[in-house]
């Protein structure tokens, strides 16, 4: 009786996985396309900020100094192994912590940890690192925004930001990235809805740049940012 109901289970697995991944991403391919903000009008004297894709996350870069913020003295880059020269940007990416620091390539993916990343188990970090100049590309756009915009990203990341006792942003130990990648513990649950590149969305979307209603993927961020702005 328990090997026909495992069986059962099995198969019911087989059959319903498959509807429920394809539901998924026919809903995600809907909701990239919806627009948010509209075209974005780049300011004269606007603040470039950023968005780099490594084909599965989105991170969002801002310059290190301008005169409204100065990430060094929130991210010492001395608490960094390795900075690039010259300092550019600083880029900032957010998601499941253990998924962080145990995934640096996808031929390191625990199924089990992926599992707890899609369903919210476990807590979220907040990912930092510094940037040399990088041009644009495919898997990377810049605009100017303005200042206003540009303070609500600055407050976006730094909401984001669990901080420890001294009011400082709390190291995450890690063994597995190179000395130019920190994590720091962060607020908020990751899941399979509300995921890495939502928090850039959220970001972009709250400062009235362009970007989609929802995507769990990276591609249609960038390509709304690059359209709005007239690229």
């Amino acid at each position: 009786m328990r090997l026909k109901h495992g069986l059962i289970l099995v198969a019911a697995a087989i059959i319903v996985v498959p509807i429920l991944v394809g539901g998924y991403f026919a809903v995600a391919a809907v909701t990239a396309r919806i627009p948010l903000n509209g075209a974005h009008s780049p300011p004269a004297d606007g603040i470039r900020i950023g968005l780099m894709s490594n084909g599965a996350h989105a991170n969002l870069h801002l310059p290190v100094v301008t005169d409204h913020k100065d990430w060094r003295t929130v991210f010492p880059p001395a608490w960094f192994a390795r900075t690039p020269y010259p300092l550019d940007t600083i880029a900032f990416g957010w998601g499941h912590r253990e998924f962080y620091l145990t995934t640096p390539t996808w031929a390191d993916l625990d199924p089990l940890v992926g599992l707890r990343a899609i369903f919210g188990i476990g807590p979220s970090a907040l990912h930092v690192s510094y940037w040399p100049p990088v041009a644009d590309g495919p898997r990377y756009v810049e605009v100017a925004v303005s200042a206003e915009a540009y303070r609500v990203l600055v407050d976006h990341v730094l909401a984001t930001i669990d901080p420890g006792p001294d009011g400082r942003p709390q190291l995450v130990p890690h063994e597995l990235y190179s000395g130019y990648d920190l994590f720091f513990e962060a607020h908020g649950r990751y899941s399979f809805v509300n995921t890495c590149n939502e928090w850039v969305q959220e970001g972009l979307a709250a400062a009235g740049l362009p970007t989609p209603l929802w995507s769990p993927l990276p591609g249609p961020l960038l390509a709304h940012l690059r359209r709005g702005d007239g690229a």
